[in-house]
């Protein structure tokens, strides 16, 4: 597919809002691919890569095989995912310590905007597809409500870290931040980013790579051969993960365990601090309107595609 440069920037843009959202645990970075309208390529991009693009590589050398893994569409995207992760890691730890409640409530307004307009991606709405939303809220949910515990700092551990928590990060719904909050490695994974720790990371980055591959793989076969249950599972995932975003909680999240869940009022009296339930109110509403602006957008892509189209 042949894009532009500004093309290539958005979809940069669109990478490091992926890298911005995989930094908040409970949020999946996969969601916002989804949202904004580029999930299903870099799927079918990440599938591509293996030992097969062999054969492309002796008869079109390096350019054919760049051109058959869609090379310019993924270091884009991979290019603005990374740079977001390692300029933003320090100001979401801020975030999430001192402005949690603030930054739940724009999280957990974006998600519940985008789950119908993930469903518009459905090619045929069939009543028989509501078991599989249904499945993937409880999966989802369940995932949620998984208690977390001590795990060790050896090096072993970080690579399997990585492999389980990217491999969720392309899920829609399921947060690679969450699970790194459930095996103890997500204080972890934040301060060697911080402190540029290129030990920690690169073995993470290992098991990161291993598990992005081989689960993209599986989700390409999945979209063709059954893409109105994969569409519809998956934003079953995402509705059940709101439960992980409730802003108003309180216990043991921040550490991996589970916290519980409380009204406005009652957390102000359980965890003595603040509701801020205007600032929070404000925050929900803007993350339906930004997802309210992407479907806008999207909508009048496709509408200026279909213009654009010539019959022969």
């Amino acid at each position: 597919m042949s894009r532009s440069p500004i093309q290539h920037l958005v979809i940069s843009l669109k990478g490091a809002a992926m890298g911005v959202a995989d930094l908040v645990p409970g949020v999946s970075g996969g969601t916002i691919a989804l949202v904004t309208g580029i999930y299903e390529e870099l799927i079918a991009s990440l599938a591509r890569i293996g030992p097969e693009r062999w054969a492309d590589l002796r008869s079109g050398g390096l350019p054919g095989l760049w051109r058959s893994i869609n090379g310019n569409f993924l270091l884009a995207l991979f290019s603005g995912l990374l740079l977001a992760v390692l300029t933003m890691a320090e100001l979401m730890k801020w975030l999430l310590e001192h402005q949690r409640v603030v930054l739940w409530g724009f999280f957990f307004g974006l998600i519940l905007a985008s789950a119908p307009l993930v469903l518009m991606r459905l090619k045929h709405w069939r009543w028989r597809w509501l078991p599989w939303l249904l499945a993937g809220v409880g999966i989802g949910l369940g995932i949620t409500l998984l208690g977390g515990g001590a795990t060790p700092d050896s090096a072993w551990m970080i690579f399997l870290a990585g492999l389980i928590a990217v491999s969720a990060m392309v899920l829609p719904g399921i947060s690679g931040s969450f699970l790194l909050l459930l095996m103890a490695k997500y204080e972890t994974m934040v301060t060697a980013v911080v402190e540029r720790d290129l030990v920690v990371i690169s073995v993470f980055a290992i098991g990161a790579v291993i598990g992005a591959l081989s689960i993209s793989r599986l989700l390409a076969a999945l979209f063709r051969r059954h893409h109105d249950r994969t569409i519809a599972l998956l934003t079953g995932f995402m509705l059940g993960s709101l439960n992980a975003l409730w802003p108003w909680q309180h216990g043991l999240a921040e550490r991996g365990g589970l916290a519980a869940h409380f009204w406005p009022w009652q957390f102000e009296a359980v965890s003595g601090q603040p509701a801020q339930l205007l600032a929070v109110a404000v925050a929900f509403v803007g993350g339906l309107v930004l997802i309210g602006v992407f479907a806008r957008v999207e909508i009048r892509a496709k509408g200026k595609g279909k213009k654009g189209k010539v019959s022969v």
